[in-house]
C-alpha cells in the first residue's frame, strides 16, 4: 500500500471512529462537530508519522528490483492472449450475426406465406 493510500485509509477511518464516538457519547452538535474534528486530526497525525518513519528507514533500492526483460515478456504473452480472446469474441459475434440473419429471413419467408 502506498503512503498516501494509508493516509488517506487512516483519515476516513479516523472520521468515522469519531462519528460514532460523538453518537455513543451524545454530544450537542458543536461537540459533536468538535469530536469528529479532533479524533479525525489526531488519527491524520499518527498515519503521517507512520509514514514518514517508514519512508524515512526503508530503503525502497535495496527490496525492489525490477528485471526489464521479464516484464516485457510477461507483457508481451498478456497481449497475445487478449488478442486471442478478441479474435474469438469477434468470431462469436460474427457466428451470431449469420444466425440472426438467417432467422430475419425464415420469420419473411414465413410471414409472406
Amino acid at each position: 500500500m502506498r503512503g498516501e493510500n494509508f493516509i488517506y485509509f487512516s483519515v476516513v477511518s479516523g472520521f468515522f471512529t469519531g462519528i460514532i464516538y460523538s453518537i455513543l457519547k451524545g454530544f450537542e452538535f458543536f461537540n459533536f462537530l468538535f469530536a469528529v474534528f479532533l479524533i479525525t486530526s489526531i488519527t491524520y497525525l499518527i498515519a503521517l508519522g507512520a509514514v514518514s518513519f517508514f519512508v524515512k528507514y526503508l530503503d525502497v533500492k535495496q527490496i525492489v528490483f525490477f528485471d526489464k526483460i521479464e516484464i516485457d515478456e510477461v507483457l508481451d504473452s498478456q497481449i497475445k492472449e487478449l488478442e486471442k480472446r478478441e479474435q474469438f469474441i469477434y468470431e462469436s459475434y460474427e457466428f451470431i450475426k449469420k444466425i440472426e440473419e438467417e432467422e430475419i429471413e425464415f420469420l419473411k419467408k414465413k410471414k409472406n406465406v
